[in-house]
């Protein structure tokens, strides 16, 4: 417990404020102790879980605040939070945990765009201060800079996969670059894109439950910010259906097209646009597979990829 105070950089402004920001800490723990030093004691079993705590101390306190879903009791958050690293130890590869959560960062990889241009595939620990969960897979360019984000929790005890976010550019510009990016990815929406990506992940562990979060669930919905998607249309078109609690439970397998069901006119197109997500989910694969991710240049098969759906 106590060493839960120590190097708390997040806890900001003058010394009164930090004093207050720390006594809150001691209240919420109070609420619930043994939990808590549950969690407490699985940061400090973990090497890399001490060192992301030294790296983002707002672990520590993730659950005692909004977080993925505004109907969540603080036990609910803390127990789903419990529950996403209790997977992440037993399953993925400590080098790649080391980089996502230690170092903040992990490149999987990169691919050509239509013209050429490079994008990347990255993984992310939360944001400072994150609300919308635990893991986040981003299409970055060249320089690695964020041009879409899904963010997701991973529930182990009934395997669940759960969407907090899925946010693509913002600013004056925003349009065009989604527009440029669509054109990249061979006609493909990057919200469908990133989608396909949590898909991929959801096979490898052999998850078959996806839920995503609704308009009206989401944690920045009731603090005056704008969501800037419209999740509960999204999720709609994506064949999910609303199940209460502010959840849509999507179909265990993403709804796709065959190439049967494409315009001739078109077919080269999609086997193009095919060859880049398979060479996408290939890359995150292979970092989930590996002990130590590497930097590496994917090539998507077009010949080979017409035949999937």
């Amino acid at each position: 417990m106590g060493d839960s105070f120590r190097h708390r950089h997040d806890w900001t402004g003058r010394w009164y404020r930090r004093n207050l920001t720390a006594l809150k800490y001691l209240v919420r723990f109070a609420c619930m102790p043994v939990q808590h030093e549950r969690f407490l004691a699985l940061i400090a079993a973990s090497p890399f879980m001490r060192a992301y705590r030294r790296r983002d101390p707002r672990l520590l306190e993730r659950h005692m605040h909004r977080y993925v879903n505004v109907h969540w009791h603080r036990r609910d958050r803390l127990a789903y939070l419990l529950q996403h690293y209790r997977f992440a130890i037993a399953h993925m590869p400590l080098g790649l945990l080391e980089q996502v959560y230690a170092m903040g960062h992990a490149c999987l990889g990169s691919l050509t765009a239509k013209d050429g241009s490079v994008l990347t595939l990255c993984m992310r620990g939360p944001i400072s201060k994150g609300c919308e969960g635990e893991l986040c897979l981003q299409l970055c360019d060249a320089h690695e800079n964020p041009l879409y984000s899904i963010v997701f929790t991973v529930a182990d005890e009934l395997p669940t996969i759960m969407i907090g976010c899925l946010q693509g550019p913002r600013g004056e510009n925003a349009r065009e670059t989604v527009r440029e990016l669509t054109r990249n990815l061979h006609g493909m929406r990057p919200k469908q894109f990133m989608v396909s990506l949590v898909y991929a992940f959801a096979r490898h562990y052999g998850i078959e439950r996806m839920v995503a979060i609704g308009n009206d669930a989401h944690p920045l919905r009731r603090t005056g910010r704008p969501l800037y998607s419209d999740y509960d249309a999204f999720w709609e078109e994506q064949q999910g259906r609303r199940i209460g609690g502010g959840w849509y439970a999507l179909p265990s397998l993403p709804p796709r097209k065959t190439q049967a069901e494409i315009p001739s006119s078109h077919r080269a197109a999609f086997r193009r646009r095919e060859a880049l997500r398979e060479a996408a989910e290939n890359l995150l694969i292979g970092a989930l597979t590996s002990s130590s991710p590497r930097t590496r240049m994917a090539t998507p098969n077009v010949a080979g990829s017409g035949h999937r759906s």
